[in-house]
């Protein structure tokens, strides 16, 4: 995909920039890594990184504070520890890794859209070309530091671990050279952590935004889970009023409101209106996920929008929260466990509020991954 190849230098040719003959391969090694059993063994982690994220909102408590950093971190260590298989305790340090994939991906959209961009010999001569060698560099040594360390823990005990993490089964596919599981790697640091992460931030608004709402996901909490336990893998399916939340933040707020797919015959949109082979197509899920041909008062937060009956009236393409077609986002299970999680966590220790009175409010950006342009006005209280 033409416009994909300006990601490339971020992170190579993972599932995300691979051509065709190169992602069918790696996509059929990857799926392995995220089967019920694995992720299941996974909730444990889910819930306890939550929960040090819950003292680090303490210190936050009834003041305005970035919440994308906390929530970041969060996401960070549980990415590592349950799909690398290293723990790196980002929450208790000082790690800028969020804000460094960030500024990156903002740089990735600005040159993809912008089209003096495209030329190398405009765009060197930029400061976000400056930013883009510094911080890919950053990037790079983070994880491959990570590697390394999964690499050295691999050797010698392949099939000993209690689970395989994503990381130990690129490590051990002879069919993978050292540059390919980079990439991999690379690429999954960012939707795995990123994404999830802003979604978590969003939820977050939205519980705020909306009492009642919030309300009613505690009670459904506390009635599956209790008041103090931890999430067990066997809770995740009854939160299904939590889940509907999630879902419909993520339809309010996709990670990737827009994705580009190439043309590879003439497409016939109207009898006046051909896109030609050779061509790339920008396709705007925000706009789908808030037309109000499929979605009445598209701006309304109505969680009951995914009730099994509602769902089965809408065109299974008007929601694309994890893209669509068979380059969808390989890993939607492990984001919803992983949201669920966190929130069944969070949300019996804090209240949320916010400053936004509607979702009008929110003036979003894109830098790849959606942003409220202003941050998450999102403040926490305890709960008593």
């Amino acid at each position: 995909m033409y416009l994909y190849k300006y990601a490339v230098p971020v992170c190579g040719y993972g599932l995300f920039t691979a051509p065709v003959p190169i992602w069918k391969r790696h996509r059929k090694i990857i799926m392995p890594a995220f089967n019920q059993k694995i992720l299941d063994g996974f909730v444990e982690v889910f819930g306890r990184q939550s929960t040090t994220m819950c003292t680090q909102l303490e210190k936050h408590v009834d003041e305005k504070f970035d919440l994308f950093d906390v929530v970041s971190k969060c996401s960070l260590d549980i990415l590592c520890e349950t799909a690398m298989g290293v723990t790196i305790n980002a929450q208790n340090g000082d790690s800028d890794f969020g804000h460094c994939v960030d500024r990156l991906l903002e740089i990735v959209f600005l040159r993809m859209f912008v089209i003096w961009y495209h030329f190398d010999c405009i765009f060197k001569w930029t400061g976000l070309y400056q930013d883009e060698r510094r911080l890919t560099q950053q990037f790079n040594d983070f994880t491959e530091k990570i590697i390394k360390e999964r690499m050295e823990r691999f050797e010698g005990n392949v099939g000993t671990f209690k689970r395989k993490a994503f990381l130990d089964l690129l490590i051990g596919e002879d069919k993978l050279t050292i540059e390919e599981i980079r990439d991999e790697v690379k690429t999954f640091m960012i939707a795995g952590s990123d994404t999830t992460a802003t979604t978590n931030c969003f939820i977050f608004a939205m519980l705020g935004m909306h009492p009642l709402v919030q309300d009613r996901v505690l009670e459904e909490v506390v009635g599956v889970v209790g008041t103090d336990r931890e999430v067990l893998p066997e809770d995740l399916p009854h939160l299904k009023y939590t889940e509907r939340v999630i879902k419909e933040t993520l339809r309010l707020f996709p990670n990737g409101p827009y994705i580009v797919r190439d043309i590879e015959d003439d497409l016939v949109l109207d009898d006046d209106l051909i896109l030609p082979k050779g061509s790339s197509a920008i396709l705007g899920i925000i706009h789908v996920q808030r037309n109000s041909k499929y979605w009445p008062d598209p701006l309304k937060f109505d969680p009951d929008r995914f009730l099994p009956e509602e769902v089965a009236k809408r065109h299974p393409f008007a929601y694309l929260p994890f893209s669509g077609g068979p380059r969808n986002c390989v890993g939607p299970r492990y984001a919803m466990m992983t949201m669920k999680a966190v929130l069944a966590t969070v949300i019996r220790r804090f209240e949320f509020s916010t400053s936004y009175k509607t979702v009008e409010d929110i003036k979003l950006k894109t830098n790849l991954v959606l942003r409220p342009v202003d941050g998450f006005k999102v403040f926490v209280t305890t709960r008593n």
